[in-house]
C-alpha cells in the first residue's frame, strides 16, 4: 500500500470513529478475523514480531477491539474474538480497500454493474444478465467464470483484472460494494440489487451454517439457532465472527442505490419483484441495457431464470465452486418472510426502529414490500 493510500485509510478509520487505533492494527484485526478466530489466543494466532503481537493485543484488548471468548452459559473459552467494535473497524478498512480495487479498474463503454448485499439477489440478477447477453440458455461457461466478483476480498486483484481483459463478451461485473463506492461513469449502466434485510439475514445464517459444516466446525460460528442469530446480526452486540451481510452494511448500499434512482443508467431491482414477474422484470433489464430479444427466445430464456432451474443447474451457477451442497444449501428455499417469522412484534418494532434511523420512510417501504 503507497504512503498517499495509508494516509487516506487512516483518515477514512478517524473519520468512522476509529482514531483510537492505527492501521496497523486494524490489519492485524483483519488477520485474526480471516484465520477464523480458531480457539486459539490472539497470540498464538498472530505470530508476527512475538512481543510487537503482544503489545498490540494487549492494545486491543484495552480499546474495546478484542474479548475472551465464552460460551452463552458465561463459561470461559480459550479463544480471544473481535467484538463488535473490531469487526466494524475491519469492515471500514476492508471497504476501503476494495474501493481502491474499483478506482484502478478499466472500464469498457457497455459494462454492467451488479451491486447487491449478499443474499439479496446478486446471483439471480447475475443470471439474467449471462442470458440477455448471451441469448441462450446454455451459458459458455459456469457464472463465477463468466462474471467474477471483481472485489472479492480474498480474490487477487490483477488475476480478476486479467479474466475480466480477456472477456470479448458485454461484460457484466458482480460487487457486493455500495454503489457508493463504485466510480460512476456514464457509459457503464448499474443495477442495483435489494431485498427485506430479514430476509436476506435468514438466507445468510442457513447459507454460512452449510459452509461450516463444509469445511469442519469452527468455534465462534453462526450457532444452531436462526433466531437467536438474527437477533444478534439485528443488534451487533454479541462478539461473533461470522456476519456475512450485516444490517448496517445492507440499509447503506440502499440507501446509496435510492440516491441514485433518478440516474439514466442506474437501474433498482427488488427481489420481491423478480419472484412476482421474472419475465416482466428481464425485459424490462434488457430494454434498460438496450439488448434486443426475439420474441422466440423469451421463454426459454425466462424458465431459465426461474429458481426451480438455476437450483437444478447449482453446480454451474453458484459461486462456491462446489463447496456446498448446492441443491440444498444456496439455493435453499428463494421465499420471503422467513425473517419477520422468527421475531416477536417488539422484536419486530426494535429493528424496525433500527432501519427507521436509516432510511427514509419512502425507501422503507420500498425494501420491505411484499410480492
Amino acid at each position: 500500500m503507497s504512503d498517499s493510500n495509508e494516509r487516506a485509510m487512516a483518515a477514512r478509520l478517524s473519520s468512522a470513529g476509529f482514531g483510537d487505533i492505527a492501521l496497523g492494527d486494524v490489519l492485524f484485526l483483519t488477520a485474526l478475523q480471516m484465520r477464523g478466530n480458531s480457539g486459539k489466543s490472539a497470540g498464538q494466532q498472530a505470530k508476527p514480531g512475538g512481543d510487537v503481537s503482544r503489545e498490540m493485543t494487549e492494545k486491543l484488548f484495552a480499546h474495546g477491539y478484542l474479548a475472551d471468548r465464552s460460551e452463552p452459559d458465561g463459561r470461559d473459552r480459550t479463544g480471544t474474538v473481535l467484538t463488535a467494535r473490531g469487526r466494524l473497524a475491519v469492515d471500514v478498512v476492508m471497504d476501503g480497500v476494495l474501493a481502491e480495487r474499483w478506482v484502478s479498474f478499466p472500464f469498457r463503454p457497455g459494462d454492467i454493474v451488479i451491486s447487491a448485499p449478499g443474499k439479496c439477489g446478486t446471483t439471480w440478477v447475475q443470471m439474467i444478465c449471462a442470458l440477455l447477453v448471451f441469448q441462450t440458455p446454455e451459458l459458455p461457461a459456469p457464472l463465477n467464470e463468466l462474471s467474477p466478483w471483481l472485489d472479492d476480498p480474498t480474490g487477487i486483484r490483477h488475476e480478476v483484472f486479467e479474466r475480466y481483459a480477456g472477456q470479448r463478451h458485454r461484460r457484466f461485473i458482480k460487487t457486493h460494494s455500495s454503489l457508493a463506492d463504485v466510480p460512476a461513469l456514464p457509459q457503464v449502466t448499474y443495477i442495483a440489487v435489494a431485498r427485506n434485510p430479514l430476509d436476506a439475514a435468514v438466507s445468510s445464517y442457513h447459507q454460512q451454517k452449510r459452509l461450516e459444516q463444509a469445511a469442519g466446525p469452527a468455534d465462534g460460528g453462526v450457532g444452531d439457532s436462526p433466531r437467536e442469530w438474527l437477533l444478534d446480526w439485528i443488534t451487533e452486540e454479541p462478539a461473533a465472527p461470522a456476519r456475512p451481510s450485516r444490517l448496517d452494511g445492507i440499509l447503506g448500499r440502499v440507501a446509496a442505490a435510492w440516491e441514485r434512482r433518478d440516474e439514466p443508467n442506474v437501474v433498482l431491482t427488488h427481489y420481491e419483484d423478480l419472484s412476482a414477474d421474472l419475465e416482466g422484470q428481464m425485459r424490462m433489464l434488457a430494454a434498460r441495457l438496450g439488448i434486443a430479444v426475439a420474441e422466440e427466445l423469451w421463454p426459454g430464456l425466462v424458465k431459465a431464470a426461474t429458481f426451480e432451474r438455476m437450483r437444478a443447474s447449482a453446480d454451474r451457477i453458484e459461486p462456491f465452486g462446489g463447496l456446498l451442497d448446492n441443491s440444498a444449501s444456496f439455493f435453499r428455499k428463494g421465499v420471503s418472510g422467513s425473517g419477520a417469522e422468527l421475531l416477536t412484534e417488539a422484536e419486530l418494532a426494535d429493528y424496525r426502529a433500527r432501519v427507521a434511523r436509516v432510511l427514509h420512510p419512502d425507501v422503507q417501504a420500498w425494501l420491505h414490500r411484499s410480492a
